[in-house]
């Protein structure tokens, strides 16, 4: 990407500088070397309002310009699937918590088989005492005693899994209503969604659908973001990237501002290079006068200064053979010279020539 330097900055630290004949001399200025960079003005905290389910705009709450609070609500989703859903989840709820009442039809019957088979568990344990003492006394014979013993155990493994089949339902139906209700809080939440309410303090910058359109979670919403604070979304090729620090003063230009120049400082930059663009993304500050009123979206250009030396030996870029190099008029031979700040005008001399040497163009 090409650096440049704003025609305002030009005149305010270059002006008179440059060259208009074939031969100049080195001379001392203020020279600022700066990136190019462009990019666009967004509100502080700006975010896109999207939705979470899929419906229609049953109600807009506000209107573009509007100055919102944390909570306002800002439209209102209309989906009968919705509405479908919590139905059915309330049914689910409802069968859940009938099945999950003791005097339900199911656990009734298997408490009846908990009775039945304790009965029968109870009467076999009798019975079996009763041949284990005729037994001691040798009168019966060993064929009833095992039959009653067989019997007390078959009726004693009965009992334990009615009952355990008696408490593994209520665990199960307990769990299925702590789901049911789950999912019942969960279809409420859903439709509760469906009015969606401002995150931030601020003003709302766009509103893209009509009341009565349908919207999707692909399609933005709104546009929010802070009512007086703004900054500044910058692209910087990534070949000057490694020159940008946090801090760093900017001068900015706006295509709506002619002639104007806007200041702010470097904020963050992205550890990131973009592959469609080969650039980074700088966010930066902007201070800005109220009396100029701030679009989102508004087109800016950008010198983030790297470098600025006072009183510095320069001479115009022109003047430089080979990258290096300079023709000393009187001799017109080629001198090495050591560079120092540049910009897209003017070169610093380090060493090499000095004022009193006059040189010509190539």
């Amino acid at each position: 990407m090409k650096k440049i330097i704003f025609y305002s900055i030009v005149v305010l630290f270059f002006v008179g500088c440059k060259s208009k004949n074939n031969t100049t001399s080195p001379q001392r200025k203020d020279i600022i070397q700066a990136v190019y960079a462009s990019g666009k003005i967004y509100p502080l905290n700006n975010y896109k309002v999207y939705t979470k389910l899929s419906g229609y705009v049953q109600k807009l709450h506000v209107h573009v310009g509007d100055i919102i609070k944390i909570g306002d609500p800002l439209v209102t989703i209309k989906s009968e699937v919705s509405e479908l859903n919590v139905n059915a989840a309330k049914n689910l709820l409802d069968l859940a918590r009938k099945n999950a009442n003791e005097n339900a039809s199911f656990i009734t019957a298997l408490k009846q088989d908990v009775a039945s088979s304790k009965s029968k568990y109870e009467l076999d344990s009798i019975n079996f005492k009763r041949f284990e003492s005729l037994s001691k006394e040798n009168a019966t014979s060993k064929i009833q005693y095992d039959q009653s013993k067989t019997q007390f155990e078959i009726s004693k493994q009965n009992y334990l899994k009615a009952l355990n089949s008696l408490n593994n339902t209520r665990d199960k139906i307990k769990v299925e209503l702590e789901n049911a209700q789950i999912q019942y809080d969960a279809q409420l939440s859903n439709r509760n969604d469906y009015t969606l309410t401002s995150a931030v303090n601020g003003k709302v910058y766009d509103i893209v659908p009509k009341e009565g359109e349908l919207v999707n979670t692909q399609i933005v919403l709104m546009e929010i973001g802070d009512g007086e604070k703004f900054e500044v979304e910058l692209s910087v090729d990534e070949t000057d990237v490694s020159l940008i620090k946090n801090g760093q003063s900017i001068v900015y230009a706006i295509d709506a501002y002619k002639d104007v120049t806007f200041n702010g400082k470097v904020e963050e930059t992205y550890p990131r290079i973009s592959q469609g663009n080969k650039t980074a993304k700088i966010i930066s500050s902007i201070m800005l006068d109220n009396k100029y009123q701030i679009f989102s979206g508004m087109t800016v250009e950008a010198n983030i200064i790297i470098s600025e030396k006072k009183n510095a030996l320069v001479i115009p870029r022109e003047f430089i053979i080979e990258g290096n190099k300079v023709k000393i008029k009187s001799t017109e031979e080629l001198t090495t010279i050591q560079k120092g700040v540049e910009d897209l005008e003017f070169i610093e001399i380090l060493s090499g020539i000095d004022e009193h040497v006059e040189i010509s163009l190539p």
